[in-house]
C-alpha cells in the first residue's frame, strides 16, 4: 500500500471537524515558501506581533471545538487538581 493509500485511509477515519482542519493545515503547508512563517526568522518578529498571531489562531482554532468547550475553565479545573487552591 502507498503512503498516498494509508493517508486517505486514515482520513476517511476522520471525523468532519478534523478533515477540515487537516485541508486547513495542508493548504498552510502547500504554500510557496515565501509566504510560509519561517520559525528561525521569529526571534526578529517583535513580541507583540507574535501575541498578535497567536490571538488570531486561538481565535480560529475555537471554531474547531464544540460551543460548550471553555478552555478557560479546563484549564482552571486541571490547575485547582494538578496544585489545589491558592486563594
Amino acid at each position: 500500500m502507498s503512503v498516498q493509500e494509508q493517508a486517505v485511509q486514515m482520513i476517511h477515519s476522520l471525523s468532519e471537524d478534523n478533515v477540515r482542519y487537516l485541508i486547513d493545515f495542508m493548504k498552510r503547508f502547500m504554500l510557496p515558501k515565501e509566504d510560509r512563517m519561517d520559525i528561525s526568522l521569529m526571534e526578529n518578529v517583535p513580541d507583540m506581533d507574535l501575541m498578535q498571531e497567536m490571538e488570531a489562531m486561538r481565535i480560529k482554532a475555537k471554531s474547531y471545538f464544540p460551543s460548550e468547550f471553555d478552555s478557560d475553565k479546563i484549564w482552571e479545573e486541571a490547575m485547582e487538581e494538578r496544585y489545589g487552591s491558592v486563594n
